[in-house]
């Protein structure tokens, strides 16, 4: 006998009694949601295929699983957009998933039909938290195979839901009125000044929790560094952990948890202090000065530090818009974040993403990402979100952060620019890019006009941010423990950062290149901004 002899409400009973172990009638119907008549007919057919038995008294019987065969794996139906997606099988031979036949939409290439596999399929994979997240998470639910934490997966990423097959009758979900992204896309984008400070509000969240020092996963959104997912009452001025729906992530400060990423941790880096405001600052930049889509982002004073806020892109209205990582596009595990190149995520990125506006979109951001020395961009870093009828638009920004403002000498991105360099990741020139522009199909005169605005931008701009962060004194001294040059300030970090990148751009010919070497005259003094601990520290004393 093969699983498709056996019809769903079978399979659902199926399953339902070797969860329970031995299960009365009413407890079928309720665990199943297969109505009373229909479940009594099926239970008499399995019995006569020998799969389950009657035992206890006529009156009130009891069902038990005569032996759990091998060719019956577990089942779970997964939805995306609430619609019937497919059926993920699993069990001690490996993983296989069948579509639903009424699904006629996009199809993941790691998702071969019928197709066994050893490990999860990164297009599910890429979805769960990772390392200790995930072993949380694992420990939390008991979980004896990756994909049983699907069916726990509330919030994350896109618009895929899972639940165990036998309870598939009880999935309602409705998505007629939702409305178009683009359509509501200010909206759940919102506005945000920088910096942006929830003073007053109200962290309804117990500490253990902030600490990550409580049972459990308390996000289930991918990734590494910590996260909760939150509710804010702008009314009320209260942020509330969210049991349900999420609009809002709050990524908090711990001082246990240096290594915020992995790639450091590996390397023998992991200091990164003031990581909010660093995530707050180059999210604002990119949203109010070069005009990316990029979400809110706020910040609130927790202990030592700020917790970040950001609000998801994905959910408007009870509704979840479908996104999808460019790991899960390279069907890439997440642990294989970084095993990438630059021209491999370009090459995917140009057959997902529909017009050519998005795909210059995708290349400004990484233009812009190395001039920030965002170390930590990787596969996952970059997402495509389906605004209907399978087109996809480059996701709003986000994870966006400079490594380059804690170690100078980092790498620019996560993966290397020109294969015949591959490791090389740290000093890119312009021409680098225009590889990467040609497999978009993007003109290199193109490609340089928009470089040539953002670097210009960030020359002229970066400094009233520098500016704009001593508000911040307000409520913290900023300060920046160092062991080999003793205390130094955020403030100060980020103006050495300033003149440090403005002197490469001259080194390595950027402005040459872009035809704006009249900010040359810049560097005429030893540093073109300069700020005295000692001020900070007053300023920042006048407020306490």
């Amino acid at each position: 006998m093969n699983i498709s002899d056996l019809n769903r409400n079978q399979r659902s009973i199926i399953e339902a009694i070797e969860e329970l172990q031995e299960a009365s009638l009413s407890e079928l119907e309720k665990k199943t949601g297969i109505l009373k008549r229909t479940l009594i007919n099926n239970l008499k057919k399995l019995i006569e295929l020998n799969l389950i038995k009657k035992i206890g008294s006529k009156t009130s019987p009891f069902y038990q699983r005569v032996i759990i065969p091998q060719y019956i794996p577990k089942s779970i139906t997964v939805f995306k957009e609430a619609k019937r997606f497919g059926n993920l099988y699993f069990g001690d031979d490996g993983y296989f998933f069948k579509y639903d036949n009424d699904y006629n939409s996009e199809r993941p290439a790691d998702l071969v039909e019928n197709l066994q596999v050893p490990d999860l399929f990164p297009e599910f994979e890429n979805l769960i938290p990772e390392y200790e997240r995930r072993r949380r998470l694992e420990k939390e639910h008991n979980s004896k195979d990756l994909a049983e934490l699907l069916v726990y997966l509330k919030n994350t990423h896109g618009a895929y839901d899972f639940i165990y097959s036998y309870e598939e009758s009880k999935y309602r979900s409705d998505y007629s009125k939702r409305a178009n992204w683009l359509l509501v896309k200010n909206k759940i984008l919102g506005k945000n000044i920088y910096p942006n400070i929830l003073n007053d509000f109200n962290i309804d969240i117990e500490e253990s929790i902030l600490k990550s020092e409580a049972l459990g996963e308390h996000s289930h959104l991918s990734g590494n560094q910590n996260k909760i997912d939150i509710n804010i009452d702008f009314g009320k001025k209260i942020i509330s952990e969210s049991k349900d729906i999420s609009y809002y992530l709050l990524k908090p400060y711990n001082e246990k948890i240096s290594n915020y990423f992995n790639q450091f941790k590996i390397k023998g880096k992991g200091y990164f202090p003031h990581i909010a405001i660093n995530e707050h600052l180059f999210m604002s930049f990119a949203k109010n000065e070069l005009n990316f889509d990029v979400p809110y982002t706020a910040l609130i004073k927790g202990g030592k530090e700020f917790h970040y806020i950001v609000k998801r892109y994905d959910r408007f209205d009870n509704y979840k818009y479908h996104q999808k990582d460019f790991a899960q596009y390279l069907a890439m595990a997440s642990d294989k974040k970084y095993n990438s190149t630059s021209e491999e995520l370009f090459i995917k990125i140009n057959e997902v993403l529909y017009n050519k506006e998005e795909k210059l979109k995708a290349l400004k951001f990484y233009f812009y990402s190395s001039i920030i020395k965002h170390a930590d961009l990787h596969t996952k870093n970059m997402g495509a979100l389906n605004i209907g009828r399978d087109k996809y638009v480059l996701t709003p920004l986000y994870d966006v952060i400079s490594v380059g403002l804690y170690y100078m000498n980092c790498d620019s991105l996560g993966l290397s620019i020109n294969h015949r360099y591959k490791n090389q990741r740290k000093r890119f020139r312009i021409e680098n890019f225009y590889g990467l522009a040609k497999i978009l199909g993007i003109k290199e005169s193109e490609f340089k006009k928009e470089a040539k605005n953002i670097i210009i931008t960030f020359i002229e701009k970066f400094p009233s941010y520098i500016e704009a962060t001593k508000e911040l004194l307000k409520y913290d001294s900023l300060k920046i423990n160092s062991s080999r040059t003793g205390n130094t300030n955020f403030i100060i970090r980020m103006s050495n950062f300033y003149n440090e990148r403005i002197t490469e751009f001259l080194t390595l010919g950027i402005l040459k290149d872009l035809d704006i070497e009249y900010y040359k005259n810049k560097l005429k003094n030893e540093n073109l901004l300069k700020y005295d601990k000692s001020e900070l520290e007053k300023i920042h004393n006048s407020y306490i």
